[in-house]
């Protein structure tokens, strides 16, 4: 268990927080709880849209902010741990949660414009095999940080609702954070919202490709439908078809055959659709 210590804990003995935190359930509770010395909480991120987790606890009254990491393979911390200690408890809890909000900010703005860049690619015709399964890649990871952040929302009102247990500097930072958050999750929201524009692109584009290919064959099949007539009434070889015995019988039936073709052609680009 490593100890991330954002101010030191003078008047308090550390090993009895310590204590409480451990008893916390990760994989089965996220939230915040009130002990008889303050709030303590728990809750998890990930990193970006990579599945390394985050699990993290802290303890919180009006003298200490207290952070333990349970577990972490991500570097979302990286920018807590190099903190010199001697900061005060409003900028030890603006930095913990100011660093997680500020990560995910970027990986929600560097999704929506890969949302972006893929549905214009989409629109341009551009259909890849791999379309769907990116199409996959992205809804698993809007579902995780949507999961993430719901949780650490709720962390965050219940902090709110229990301003009587911290510092009024501190509750006022949570109750503007709790709205950052909320607007993160309405991020979210939206890119799931795109990212099924993006899929009903993804299906328009596939339709009409499709749709093009039978047009093609449709007419395709069309200007020979004449030409198949032509062939099965002069392959017939009655004694008395006068084509039958004429000179210019095999030529005559060639230049119908052109004839036929051309005039197919010209009526379908009338109609555009050729």
């Amino acid at each position: 268990m490593e100890k991330v210590r954002i101010v030191a804990l003078k008047d308090m003995e550390e090993e009895k927080y310590l204590e409480t935190l451990k008893k916390i359930k990760l994989d089965y509770w996220n939230g915040v709880k009130t002990t008889e010395h303050g709030i303590c909480g728990s809750f998890q991120m990930h990193n970006g849209k990579r599945v390394k987790p985050l699990w993290m606890v802290f303890f919180l009254n009006r003298q200490e902010f207290l952070l333990v990491t349970l577990k972490d393979e991500t570097d979302i911390l990286k920018e807590v741990k190099e903190q010199k200690s001697g900061i005060t408890q409003q900028e030890g809890v603006a930095i913990i949660f100011d660093t997680i909000l500020t990560r995910g900010q970027k990986v929600v703005e560097e999704m929506e414009q890969y949302l972006i860049n893929m549905e214009r690619e989409i629109v341009a015709g551009q259909i890849e095999r791999n379309r769907n399964q990116a199409i996959f890649e992205c809804k698993r990871t809007l579902a995780l940080w949507k999961n993430d952040y719901g949780q650490l929302l709720s962390v965050v009102e219940g902090v709110t609702g229990r301003e009587q247990e911290m510092s009024e500097e501190c509750a006022c930072y949570f109750r503007i954070y709790e709205n950052k958050v909320r607007r993160m999750n309405e991020q979210i929201q939206f890119l799931y919202e795109e990212l099924v524009h993006v899929r009903e692109a993804l299906d328009a584009a596939i339709a009409y490709e499709q749709n093009r290919i039978m047009k093609v064959f449709t007419t395709v099949t069309t200007v020979f439908m004449p030409l198949t007539l032509v062939a099965g009434w002069y392959g017939m070889n009655f004694v008395s078809m006068p084509e039958l015995t004429w000179h210019y019988g095999y030529l005559f039936v060639a230049v119908l055959s052109v004839a036929v073709v051309i005039a197919c052609i010209l009526f379908f680009r009338k109609k555009k659709l050729l």
